[in-house]
């Protein structure tokens, strides 16, 4: 088993060095002469230059030469070492598993492939809205203004990969930075404004005009902190992840967009603060497969400073497709 695990490995390092073509053409030859794969004892040469220090007579080292590179696989015990051109590989079988070392000679790197690694950082989206209560969504009737098509308020998040805190390996803390976009889609035939007092209220449009799209939308840096466990599945390298902590924000700009028709279509876009808070924080989690996640984020800080506006609280329920390296 351990042979087959060190040939496939060498296998994945050294084909992109060689065009599809070459490797064709030289499988064939492989197969029609099977003496291109020679077994020898150390006394090859080309054998020789993985180890100058281990003479001992009880290792089988394997010569295959495809194409310009030439690989070499020789067995010391519980270690492979795998040299392909002047690149040079040691797999030590252990109980608790294979580590790989990168390297040469006695300076030998480990490729770390155990460290932990959180699901984060990637693009997210899904719908949005407002809860105006502890797991409510109903408006004040003064309110009805904002009242939303949910089936059309949506946003998207774009987040830098991750940076990684690691407690265990499948235990840590992640955390990046990111752009939010959240698109309300108004329901009824109004926009908002703002008045000289900073307050927020109702637009309506002049009579005979209704609007075919109206929708107020925000921008802000995002900076999740989430702590992150691991469930591995049995057989396999895979895991199911579950995530939760907080998330701050910080404004960037917000706008209005309305779309009607006269003569013609016409856009109308306002770009204003809209007293929204500069500032807020919230709960995030998530659960999720490798790189696909399930969240929600619920903001705990009113949408708009205090007695400007409704008091509103943002949440965003969606999907998100993570980046790892």
């Amino acid at each position: 088993m351990k042979k087959l695990l060190t040939i496939a490995f060498a296998a994945l390092i050294a084909m992109p060095a060689i065009s599809q073509e070459e490797k064709l053409k030289e499988l064939e030859k492989l197969e029609k002469n099977t003496d291109t794969i020679l077994t020898k004892t150390d006394t090859v040469p080309k054998a020789e230059s993985m180890s100058k220090k281990d003479t001992s007579s009880d290792r089988d080292t394997a010569i295959v030469e495809v194409g310009d590179e030439i690989f070499s696989v020789k067995e010391v015990g519980d270690e492979t070492w795998i040299k392909i051109g002047n690149r040079e590989y040691k797999v030590v079988e252990k109980d608790n598993g294979v580590s790989v070392y990168k390297g040469s000679g006695e300076v030998w790197h480990k490729r770390n492939k155990d460290r932990f690694r959180g699901h984060l950082g990637g693009l997210e989206l899904g719908f949005d809205g407002f809860l105006t209560d502890f797991w409510s969504t109903t408006l004040e009737p003064e309110d009805n203004y904002f009242d939303l098509n949910t089936a059309k308020s949506y946003y998207w998040n774009i987040l830098l990969p991750c940076v990684n805190i690691p407690f265990a390996r499948h235990f840590g803390l992640v955390s990046s930075l990111g752009i939010a976009i959240n698109k309300y889609r108004f329901d009824g035939n109004n926009s908002i404004t703002k008045d000289e007092n900073g307050v927020i209220g109702p637009y309506y449009p002049d009579p005979g005009i209704t609007y075919s799209k109206s929708k107020f939308v925000t921008t802000y840096a995002i900076m999740p902190l989430i702590m992150e466990a691991q469930i591995p599945l049995s057989n396999s390298n895979h895991t199911i992840n579950i995530g939760a902590g907080v998330i701050g924000a910080v404004k960037l700009g917000s706008n209005t967009k309305v779309v009607y028709y006269t003569e013609s279509k016409q856009k109308d876009k306002v770009k204003d603060d809209f007293s929204l808070n500069t500032l807020r924080w919230g709960a995030t989690g998530r659960i999720g497969y490798e790189f696909f996640q399930i969240y929600g984020t619920c903001y705990f800080t009113s949408l708009f400073e205090k007695g400007k506006g409704p008091e509103l609280y943002p949440y965003e329920i969606g999907v998100a497709f993570t980046i790892n390296d």
